[in-house]
């Protein structure tokens, strides 16, 4: 194989790369997009010079191109080839021979599967592609010296023909056993985890849907996957219909994150508090992942949004500030800086704004149950405060509770209890007194009535599978074979 080939290889490298990172490795960029951000300026040279080094400095340089994945996919990929075919020229000018094994595949191929977990750094490819690149500019003077002085060069070769042959061969197997490695080290989870949280980021709530309808469906089981999957139903107004579609087996785990010091469940914790308006909460969220992760795009911009809706200009301006000496968020800084004037972000709701003069509230980090009820006390329109309570009501086994709570559907001008509310409220209706259920405002329908007799009746005659594959999405099959707490009510 001649230095023409070489590049003919380069070009065919370039191509299945780039092929990788806009399809199966696209939550790759998106992810290292994510948690970088370079800024223009002095101050941020000399910290990351200090701090990380020049190298992480020019990492952060190649990924803010990532903001636009076709663009970062491309230059991801013209690194990675890179790294090929200027290995390939340092052997040639050394041995005086050409790569007929194509031994200068594996840094560039060793270096792309590692860049396939998303925890693992681009620092070494960016570093490899400089060094290789300062050898081979270091070695072009040297090369006349170095070639009658290796002792590869004069080293017997194969014919031409036979070369070819051996070269082909290698490339083949070079390609299939590659193809075998990226299938067997591929981590369809972790796509799939990434992938749904890039939609959420999005309000793209169908997509998350589709990601996490994968990931259950195969009967796994994850609190990140359960966490963005019933956000997605309450923002598709699937949740009281479809929450036991799948076994809920971390029951309310499944709803939130609870405040534990996890750095990793740091950067997902607002995304509820977002959604539900309580801002508060959301904020500390973010700070807390801004001090896990640092400065990066999403925090920054989140953080900037919630001080600009809680009334706190000057505390956002710091952070739109820092976005403004970016490459890429420079204009969504700027019309952040609009917004503050207003004191209003679109799209973002705050349902404790008016509580500005109250005395200060201090959440509940590990059980969320009194936060909803304090939003759906302070918004009654807060529907999804109201779906997320009773969900966590009744995921918790505490259907007096869900009883006595269930009143403020009538804000929503329901036409019909959503199914599994009639369930649960059957379950209630049976442990009080007739005078005690007449309390509660609503009735159960003798549909429901039937349907539970029938379950009781599999459910005593112990056909588990029949009972499963009848009734596994009610909530009695929830209460009775599937609720972490057990299959008894919880009353107080």
């Amino acid at each position: 194989m001649n230095r023409k080939h070489a590049f003919i290889l380069w070009i065919i490298l370039c191509a299945i790369y780039y092929s990788a990172y806009r399809g199966a490795l696209s939550h790759i960029i998106f992810y290292q997009e994510q948690h970088h951000l370079f800024l223009f300026s002095k101050e941020y040279f000399y910290k990351q010079w200090h701090a990380e080094g020049i190298l992480r400095y020019l990492t952060d340089f190649v990924i803010q191109f990532f903001y636009h994945p076709a663009v970062g996919s491309a230059l991801l990929s013209f690194l990675m080839a890179s790294i090929y075919l200027l290995t390939y020229h340092l052997v040639f000018w050394m041995t005086g021979k050409n790569d007929r094994l194509h031994l200068s595949l594996f840094p560039s191929l060793g270096l792309f599967f590692y860049t396939m977990s998303a925890d693992h750094s681009l620092t070494f490819a960016v570093g490899s592609f400089l060094t290789l690149l300062f050898l081979v500019v270091a070695f072009i003077p040297l090369r006349p010296r170095l070639l009658p002085l290796s002792c590869l060069a004069r080293m017997r070769t194969f014919s031409p023909k036979t070369g070819w042959v051996i070269s082909l061969l290698l490339l083949a197997f070079y390609g299939a056993g590659s193809y075998f490695y990226f299938l067997r080290s591929y981590n369809h989870s972790e796509r799939i985890m990434l992938k749904a949280e890039q939609h959420v980021k999005q309000k793209e709530w169908e997509k998350v849907l589709q990601y996490t309808e994968r990931y259950l469906n195969a009967g796994r089981n994850n609190q990140l996957i359960s966490y963005f999957h019933h956000m997605a139903l309450q923002r598709t107004g699937k949740l009281t219909e479809h929450l036991f579609d799948h076994p809920q087996h971390l029951g309310v785990k499944g709803l939130y994150f609870s405040w534990t010091g996890n750095s990793r469940e740091s950067e997902y914790g607002h995304f509820l508090y977002e959604e539900l308006g309580y801002l508060n909460e959301a904020q500390r969220w973010e700070f807390e992942a801004m001090v896990v992760w640092g400065e990066t795009a999403p925090h920054l911009l989140n953080l900037a949004k919630y001080n600009i809706a809680n009334g706190r200009r000057r505390v956002a301006q710091i952070y739109i500030n820092k976005l403004k000496q970016s490459l890429f968020y420079r204009d969504t800084a700027l019309r952040l800086e609009e917004a503050a004037l207003t004191g209003e972000v679109p799209g973002l709701r705050n349902t404790t704004g008016h509580l500005s003069g109250h005395p200060v509230r201090f959440a509940n980090v590990m059980n969320i149950g009194p936060e909803l009820e304090f939003l759906c006390r302070q918004d009654p329109t807060n529907r999804m405060a109201f779906d997320y309570l009773m969900a966590q009501l009744l995921l918790s086994n505490h259907i007096v509770r869900f009883a006595k709570n269930l009143k403020w559907i009538e804000r929503f001008k329901e036409s019909r209890l959503p199914r599994i509310y009639e369930e649960a409220l059957y379950i209630y209706k049976l442990g009080v007194s007739e005078e005690e259920f007449q309390q509660v405002g609503f009735t159960v329908s003798e549909e429901t009535e039937q349907r539970f007799q029938h379950y009781y009746r599999l459910m005593q005659d112990n056909r588990i599978d029949e009972l499963q594959a009848r009734y596994g999405n009610t909530y009695w099959f929830y209460l009775n074979q599937v609720s972490p707490y057990g299959n008894k009510v919880i009353t107080d």
